[in-house]
């Protein structure tokens, strides 16, 4: 498999805001990068995620709640086929996935600020290659926060050409179980 030099990467970015306990989504649209029919693919090399107020600033004990304590989490994904919610690791498209937990005590102190990550395609041998027109994005959390949350999303990409036979590698690989 051939891959292109690190001058030939670009940056790919989106912004989804939360809306109390719904699915958010968006896709980022990338068919003007890639043909999968003709083997030129995008290829994610690494993907980043950020957490941050609606207005743009760090999270803080008010957008937990007004009062008292509390604690709220969140996740967000970034796949290669569209999602109607947050799904498992066993789902082919995933590649990328992390979780945000934020539980403030009395007086409005922030105790617990903890971002995992639990899947980056940083992390693969030749990045995360994505055999369709769009990269699927999405966010969700089980209790609704006090100020909604941004979630920001960067991905480094380039595109590749793959031979018939890396095609066929990935088809089998994209729908075993």
């Amino acid at each position: 498999m051939s891959s292109m030099a690190k001058s030939d990467t670009f940056f790919l970015r989106t912004v989804l805001t939360s809306n109390g306990t719904t699915y958010v989504s968006d896709d980022i649209d990338i068919s003007a990068y890639t043909d999968p029919a003709r083997g030129r693919v995008l290829v994610v090399d690494k993907a980043f995620m950020s957490y941050t107020t609606d207005a743009g600033g760090p999270i803080i004990p008010s957008d937990l709640a007004s009062s008292g304590t509390a604690g709220k989490q969140m996740g967000a994904q970034a796949c290669s086929e569209k999602q109607t919610a947050l799904v498992e690791m066993n789902n082919n498209s995933l590649f990328a996935r992390t979780n945000l937990y934020v539980a403030m005590a009395t007086a409005g102190i922030l105790t617990t600020v903890e971002q995992t990550s639990a899947l980056n395609p940083a992390e693969f041998e030749g990045g995360f290659i994505v055999p369709t027109d769009a990269i699927h994005v999405g966010i969700d959390t089980s209790y609704a926060w006090n100020g909604e949350i941004n979630v920001g999303f960067m991905f480094e990409v380039h595109t590749e050409k793959l031979s018939l036979q890396r095609i066929q590698e990935l088809l089998v690989s994209l729908t075993a179980n």
